[in-house]
């Protein structure tokens, strides 16, 4: 059988995710209920908005000249675990060869939630290893000012393709890490499985070469990773539990 790189991204994440559930239903026996409470103790711990940027976006344009890319990361700690997250990516293409031109750019933008799969031993652990799911949407236009169609019978044939506005959608699922390295500094990773919902734009006879915030246009399923640098500026508290030994 053959197995695709999102079919074991999709496999590792339900795996993940089963995990976590089996983690936090793992004191059903009654015995054991009181045993655990008497080892847990909520506390009050810093939280707020965590602003960063994707700079693997600004690496690509050096694999990938054609392409200028711009991310910034949010996140938000809501409960213990919980965190509200978005990405607002910007991308600007610019191609030329001797068969096409090519011109497109666009904004986008994906809103969701990650979780932290991380049990807190004690407050000071500012880090988490987080499953996530986004829905995006991003609303471009592109162009083809020359194209050439090849042709030993009739000869070759030039056109164009005026500018035109498209809109595109997927749902996003991730998994990652973000670690403090200094005082609200902090390093992280991600690995993302985007499924794009508008299959008619990836089908399309001039499909775009980048949409923004997703990756190719020609593909209706893209694998990305981001390498992220991000700042916590904290606003409120939350109540955290802390387990002791």
């Amino acid at each position: 059988m053959k197995f695709t790189l999102s079919s074991i991204f999709s496999a590792c994440f339900l795996l993940i995710a089963c995990c976590a559930v089996a983690q936090e239903k793992g004191a059903a026996a009654p015995q054991d209920k009181k045993k655990d409470s008497a080892k847990a103790l909520v506390v009050e711990v810093p939280a707020g908005l965590r602003i960063g940027t994707d700079l693997s976006r600004i690496a690509m344009h050096f694999f990938q000249p054609y392409r200028t890319d711009a991310t910034i990361t949010l996140d938000a700690r809501y409960r213990d675990r919980i965190f509200f997250a978005s990405d607002i990516s910007w991308n600007r293409t610019s191609h030329s060869d001797t068969l096409y031109n090519y011109k497109g750019n666009g904004i986008a933008i994906s809103l969701g939630v990650n979780y932290n799969l991380l049990k807190k031993q004690v407050p000071k652990e500012n880090f988490m290893l987080f499953a996530g799911m986004k829905y995006g949407f991003a609303l471009f236009n592109y162009e083809l000012p020359k194209y050439e169609v090849p042709g030993s019978y009739w000869g070759d044939f030039e056109g164009s393709l005026a500018s035109s506005t498209k809109t595109a959608h997927w749902v996003e699922l991730s998994v990652g890490m973000k670690v403090e390295v200094l005082k609200n500094f902090y390093l992280g990773w991600s690995i993302q499985d985007r499924l794009l919902l508008t299959k008619k734009i990836s089908k399309g006879d001039y499909p775009p070469m980048v949409i923004p915030g997703f990756g190719k246009g020609n593909k209706g399923n893209v694998f990305d990773m981001q390498y992220t640098i991000s700042y916590l500026l904290p606003m409120w508290k939350v109540k955290q539990k802390m387990s002791l030994p």
